[in-house]
């Protein structure tokens, strides 16, 4: 596709993405752009819900039609068979029941890095809590360097679990996920996956990947309401992860558990149908009007643009190593902290936001998406040009004021 041509199919787009002409969309790792087909799939079906009520004949025979449909949808999209997709609430519930699915013994151990999201640390605390499994953090840095070796050597013969983000979410590093999956293989461990800032900016094939579990967002890359997700459990894993939710008919009062066939078994009963509904909605639109080919090679682009620009600014640092990110663009403004930048930004209309969780760093992060223009990441760049350039006027007037002061004394 040429320049005119992408530019024609970006402003269709974005015509259904009315947040991005509100703002400078920029924060995809916490929200997407909610598209206008999701909203009107979502309310339709609550105003039907309202007026015809929310029990009438065949409603479950059709929620499950749904549900199979994302599950197709899925595999389609991300590799696998539609029986692997669990719809879930989250990543982090997917996480969740992941992590507590597995027959831990005390003494086991896992292994993941120090840049990880409290939506992974958090379940894998729990397992150490409960069952005496002992975290060890490999110290990857901004994940540019030797990742493979600074995994490897933490592993050993207790090794159970390998968990770690497919995108990093405080450096935008991408994770070589097959590679990761050998190397596990070889101490008989299994990968869990991280996939909140992957899922729909990345491409993936789970199949191809050798991940036992890859846990997803809905609300974020994906463009999804909130409250869905999914996970991808590897059929030959199922046997080592066990539902810790157990539905409706699926047990007995002998104690007896027959879990529903394939990824439905770690699936709670309760879902919203009509957000069920809008993520069908989402990923069919990603999928066949967007183009999830187009829209990886969109986001590589204009983030390597973004870099690029960053890396010319004077006073700026960038916290995300070239060549092995996707969208997600982290950095820090000398002079300032990153919750200033994101707040300076936002009353200049563009929306990024800053993260923080000790021991990883503290940055500014901006999710460039395949619906931002050239012009606008050019407008971010110049944003944070003046940004640093304040920053460092302002610091120079601190040093003398302090100086003139010291000189007074």
């Amino acid at each position: 596709m040429d320049r005119g041509m992408d530019a024609e199919k970006v402003a269709r787009l974005r015509s259904e993405l009315p947040a991005t002409v509100a703002t400078g969309y920029f924060n995809a790792g916490t929200n997407g752009p909610l598209p206008r087909v999701v909203h009107d799939t979502i309310v339709g079906a609550a105003e039907k819900e309202l007026i015809d009520g929310r029990i009438v004949p065949g409603v479950y025979g059709i929620t499950a039609a749904h549900k199979d449909r994302v599950q197709e949808i899925l595999a389609s999209v991300f590799g696998g068979q539609p029986h692997e997709f669990a719809i879930t609430r989250s990543t982090n519930d997917g996480l969740n029941i992941v992590l507590n699915g597995i027959a831990w013994q005390r003494g086991d151990e896992v292994v993941t890095t120090k840049l990880e999201h409290p939506g992974l640390m958090g379940p894998l605390a729990l397992q150490a809590n409960r069952y005496g499994v002992t975290i060890r953090v490999a110290d990857i840095g901004d994940g540019s360097g030797d990742v493979m070796a600074a995994l490897e050597q933490h592993m050993a013969p207790r090794t159970r679990v390998v968990a770690l983000s497919h995108v990093l979410w405080s450096s935008g590093a991408v994770m070589p996920l097959r590679e990761v999956s050998a190397m596990a293989a070889r101490f008989g461990a299994m990968v869990v996956v991280d996939a909140a800032q992957s899922a729909g900016q990345v491409p993936v094939d789970l199949h191809e990947s050798g991940v036992a579990a890859y846990a997803m967002s809905g609300q974020k890359w994906l463009c999804g309401p909130e409250g869905t997700g999914a996970l991808y459990v590897r059929e030959s894993r199922f046997a080592d992860i066990a539902p810790t939710h157990v539905r409706y008919i699926q047990a007995d009062l002998a104690g007896f558990v027959l879990p529903a066939p394939g990824a439905r078994r770690y699936e709670m009963g309760e879902a919203y149908a009509p957000c069920i509904l809008g993520m069908e909605a989402a990923l069919t639109w990603l999928r066949d009007e967007v183009g999830f080919d187009w829209l990886y090679r969109r986001i590589a682009s204009l983030a390597d643009r973004f870099l690029d620009g960053l890396a010319e600014i004077s006073g700026v640092h960038v916290c995300s190593p070239k060549g092995k990110i996707g969208g997600l663009v982290c950095f820090n403004v000398a002079g300032m902290e990153p919750s200033e930048v994101s707040a300076a930004l936002y009353e200049r209309g563009l929306t990024i936001r800053y993260v923080t969780y000790p021991p990883g760093p503290s940055v500014a992060r901006a999710s460039i998406g395949w619906w931002n223009t050239e012009g606008e990441i050019d407008a971010l760049l110049g944003e944070i040009a003046a940004l640093a350039m304040d920053a460092e006027a302002n610091q120079s007037a601190a040093v003398a004021e302090s100086a003139a002061v010291a000189a007074a004394r």
